[in-house]
């Protein structure tokens, strides 16, 4: 009996084990920003607007946070506005959707697994026919796709939008500056968990080069 107890907790150890190294590394690597390769010079300006991980489980029916679920209405009022109007200038508008194939991370939590219900974009928001990608990381440009698509389009200029501040829409402008992009954050656009936090992050961004604005530049802007 007591052989059997001590295989039975060597066992549950060596799970809990291969759960957290396994999480450690899965949240590590997300934390990654890649550098990629300096984009062309173009002959003229053209903008691209990434919308990033507005779906059901951050600020939908499925969210658990109370900040985004609070700020929700609002934000994607907004974010439809601004879709509205890079669609009618022919501004190319690409969503990112965060989505986990990690079998051993949606065994702790599924919320993002592949197939679930939390990965589709939120209902609310408007979708033009344009660009959807999936990522595992924090930055969007880990999928390769999103590059090809903007090297496509030959774009020079990302406007950014989404959450979170302070973590996937960071990585992804920080990401984007690598490869050569004029970085335009829509600050009324983009939430953190706290008030607080956003302002420091929009003051991080603007000491990184990054320019900040607002959504009433973006609809007064040519391109």
């Amino acid at each position: 009996m007591k052989k059997s107890f001590l295989w039975i907790v060597a066992v549950l150890l060596l799970v809990i084990i291969v759960l957290g190294g396994n999480l450690i590394i899965f949240e590590m690597n997300g934390l990654k920003v890649s550098q990629g390769s300096p984009i062309a010079k173009y002959a003229s300006d053209h903008s691209a607007l990434l919308v990033i991980d507005i779906q059901e489980y951050t600020t939908g029916e499925l969210a658990e946070n109370e900040s985004y679920k609070k700020s929700s209405d609002s934000l994607i009022r907004k974010l439809n506005r601004i879709i509205d109007s890079a669609f009618v200038r022919n501004i190319a508008v690409i969503y990112v959707r965060s989505e986990v194939s990690n079998v051993l991370v949606n065994l702790i939590n599924n919320s993002l697994a592949k197939g679930s219900k939390g990965v589709a974009l939120d209902k609310r928001l408007n979708v033009v026919p344009d660009f959807i990608i999936t990522k595992q990381q924090e930055d969007a440009f880990s999928n390769p796709r999103l590059d090809s698509i903007l090297i496509s389009q030959k774009v020079n200029r990302l406007y950014v939008t989404g959450l979170d501040a302070s973590h996937c829409v960071k990585s992804t402008m920080q990401a984007a500056q690598n490869r050569g992009y004029n970085v335009m954050a829509i600050n009324d656009a983009i939430l953190a968990v706290s008030d607080s936090l956003k302002t420091k992050m929009l003051g991080d961004y603007k000491a990184s080069k990054i320019n900040v604005i607002n959504s009433a530049d973006f609809f007064n802007s040519s391109k």
